[in-house]
């Protein structure tokens, strides 16, 4: 059993991690901004927890890391919110977690952010490059700390069921669909798993078991 704190734990991706988690009897710790969502991830079993990544001052950051096995960052902007978000609370989490003496932080950014991929079609939108410049300033950041980390870049994401199946690979992939049931499980395996801490993995739906695709990806 290991104490994990999610970032971001009442979004759609943040609250399937969770759920993820505590099917592997981890003691969950959900961070959140939104009160209304406190009731069922308590009701989960959740330690719940009102943090805002821009409001809330720094040393609550700190106190709720306090004890922690692993930070999930699972956060992000919302619709009409600035991507900066992203990169700002990516800094701000990392640095609490060093201070906290937390060692190891996982997080979600896109597919290709690591990789160079350049945006055509209807993904070169403005609002897309800016966007994937956070995500890749955040990654930046978190590379650049002390903490042990490790970065995965979904494909695009979907509400439907998950498979338990997905293709997972360090170097640049197609781009697809992933449903966000997957990451979630993606996520709560590798926080288990040392071995992926330093790398990044790009993921996509696929045909190979959850573990298996990491261990190939791995050159396992």
């Amino acid at each position: 059993m290991s104490r994990i704190v999610v970032v971001g734990a009442g979004g759609r991706t943040g609250m399937l991690i969770v759920k993820a988690l505590l099917a592997r009897k981890d003691q969950v710790v959900a961070t959140i901004r939104n009160p209304k969502q406190m009731a069922s991830l308590v009701k989960l079993g959740a330690e719940t927890v009102l943090l805002d990544l821009v409001e809330s001052p720094f040393d609550e950051w700190v106190h709720a890391f306090k004890g922690a096995d692993a930070i999930v960052f699972a956060a992000g902007s919302a619709t009409g919110e600035s991507s900066a978000l992203d990169r700002k609370g990516t800094l701000r989490t990392v640095r609490a977690a060093e201070k906290a003496a937390v060692k190891r932080y996982l997080t979600i950014s896109s597919i290709g952010a690591s990789t160079g991929m350049k945006l055509t079609g209807e993904w070169a939108t403005d609002e897309m490059r800016d966007y994937y410049k956070q995500k890749r300033a955040a990654n930046k950041l978190l590379t650049g700390s002390t903490l042990q980390w490790t970065i995965l870049e979904p494909g695009e994401l979907t509400d439907g069921k998950g498979t338990g199946k997905v293709k997972a690979s360090m170097e640049a992939i197609k781009e697809g669909k992933i449903a966000r049931a997957d990451v979630a499980a993606v996520m709560a395996m590798a926080a288990h798993d040392k071995a992926t801490a330093g790398k990044v993995f790009q993921l996509v739906g696929g045909k190979s078991p959850i573990e298996q695709a990491l261990a190939e990806a791995m050159g396992k």
